[in-house]
């Protein structure tokens, strides 16, 4: 820019030189004057342009490295989350594995309760039947056997035979008179 400014600042003064005209001089002295003016303003626009540019750039730079910066926060928590979620994924599906496991075991565990509790309800007969047989039974004698017996006759509540419900016309054992003297008699009537 400054070559071509000074290329023609040197082009008006050499036309200046050459012309035979102080009017034509002062003429063209006033238009170099006045490009010189607006080149130099020209210059400093574009300086000013140039200013605003570079600050503009830095500020470019300044709002990508902290767009970048956002990123990569925003990368780092979506990779948190991603952690998160495939640990919690990890968690349902062992618990999903155990719940399919319970299913495929409970049925089984069930068959099995099932079974044992029919084979002991089924053996506690025979159990019952083998405790019964091991009892040592001591023979009794005769006569208790029948003491006991003519005792559950005679009381008015009987233990071993039902009662009996009286005719009126019949009479019971302990309805006859006892004689001490006679036993025998009374107990064949």
């Amino acid at each position: 820019m400054e070559k071509q400014t000074l290329r023609i600042t040197l082009i008006l003064i050499l036309l200046t030189g050459a012309s035979c005209n102080s009017d034509e001089n002062s003429r063209v002295a006033d238009l170099a004057t006045q490009q010189l003016e607006r080149q130099a303003d020209q210059n400093r626009r574009m300086s000013d342009l140039q200013q605003e540019v570079a600050s503009g750039s830095r500020e470019l730079v300044e709002a990508d490295a902290q767009a970048r910066r956002e990123m990569v926060a925003l990368q780092r928590a979506i990779q948190t989350e991603r952690s998160e979620i495939g640990h919690q994924r990890d968690q349902l599906e062992a618990e999903r594995r155990e719940i399919a496991d319970g299913r495929n075991r409970d049925p089984i565990v069930v068959a099995a309760i099932t079974r044992v509790t029919m084979v002991v309800v089924s053996l506690l007969p025979l159990l019952i039947c083998w405790l019964l047989l091991q009892q040592k039974v001591e023979p009794v004698d005769e006569n208790e056997i029948a003491e006991l017996l003519l005792d559950d006759l005679v009381s008015s509540e009987p233990r071993l035979m039902p009662p009996v419900t009286p005719k009126p016309d019949k009479r019971r054992l302990t309805d006859l008179p006892q004689s001490p003297a006679n036993p025998s008699t009374e107990r064949e009537n």
